[in-house]
């Protein structure tokens, strides 16, 4: 069903551009149900109107999010688009993927937008790249959660402790022995000497690695917003406004969010890192 609603707001040339009344007491229902029926009947902006509507109220699903994306595009189809639409579905399809990540249709969309987004940038001169890749370390904290290095952060230190206590067992009786005139055995206490010089070393370094990859990962979440760009292309400045000689980050661009100052926002785009005006970009919701 979705699948035929992208395909028939793709293929719509027309829309009836209709204003949407948008009560300050309808339930969150109520609006979705008229977006709907709104992109349903080609009104498009009216649809826009009432999913923008549902989002400024906090509400948040992957069906609004990608019914909000499905209003943008029929605008750009229908000929009436604005500028950053594109920019605006990209965002909606970012959202819906953070609540549903095994979406296709919105991942499909999406690589449709960002494929269109290119072309009219190539078109242009531009570059037309839209992604970009991720740092080193952004991508080392990207492969998991941060629950999920505390976890491994916790059994390195259990193969840790558990090599130590080893250690001190064996170094124990072979003291036993040696004051007994005995020299040290090669059975069950030469075994606790190698697993304990096994499980040292590595319970250690992984611990360190595992423990450094969780504080970072919650640094990251915690410092850090995901947005999309809304403009034809975002502008980087200085903290004082000044306009840098950084490449200019393009629209459906996925960007992260740091420190506002202002009408000012720091972003991160690969390894482009600076200001540029808050407007410019949309912050996704989370789950």
């Amino acid at each position: 069903m979705r699948r035929a609603a992208l395909v028939v707001v793709f293929a719509v040339f027309f829309a009836s551009a209709a204003h949407a009344d948008v009560s300050t007491d309808a339930t969150p229902k109520t609006l979705f149900d008229k977006g709907a029926t709104a992109l349903r009947d080609g009104a498009v902006d009216e649809a826009v109107e009432v999913f923008e509507a549902l989002a400024d109220r906090g509400f948040v699903h992957p069906d609004a999010s990608f019914d909000r994306s499905l209003s943008y595009l029929g605008r750009v189809r229908a000929g009436l688009e604005r500028p950053g639409d594109l920019g605006r579905a990209a965002a909606a399809l970012e959202e819906t993927l953070l609540f549903r990540p095994d979406d296709r249709e919105a991942e499909s969309a999406l690589e449709l937008v960002r494929a269109e987004v290119a072309r009219r940038r190539a078109r242009t001169g531009s570059p037309a790249d839209v992604e970009a890749r991720p740092t080193l370390e952004r991508a080392m904290l990207g492969i998991a959660s941060e629950w999920t290095w505390s976890i491994l952060a916790a059994f390195s230190s259990f193969a840790l402790t558990l090599g130590l206590l080893m250690r001190m067992v064996a170094l124990t009786r072979d003291e036993a022995r040696v004051r007994e005139g005995r020299p040290p055995d090669t059975g069950p206490e030469g075994v606790l000497h190698l697993a304990s010089q096994i499980a040292i070393p590595i319970g250690g370094a992984c611990l360190l690695v595992f423990a450094v990859l969780a504080v970072g990962s919650r640094h990251l979440r915690l410092t850090t917003r995901e947005g999309v760009v809304v403009v034809p292309e975002a502008h980087l400045v200085t903290d004082r406004g000044a306009l840098t000689s950084a490449a200019p980050i393009p629209e459906a661009a996925r960007v992260e969010l740091g420190e506002q100052r202002g009408s000012l926002v720091r972003v991160r785009w690969g390894s482009i890192e600076g200001w540029t005006q808050s407007d410019a970009v949309r912050r996704l919701a989370r789950p």
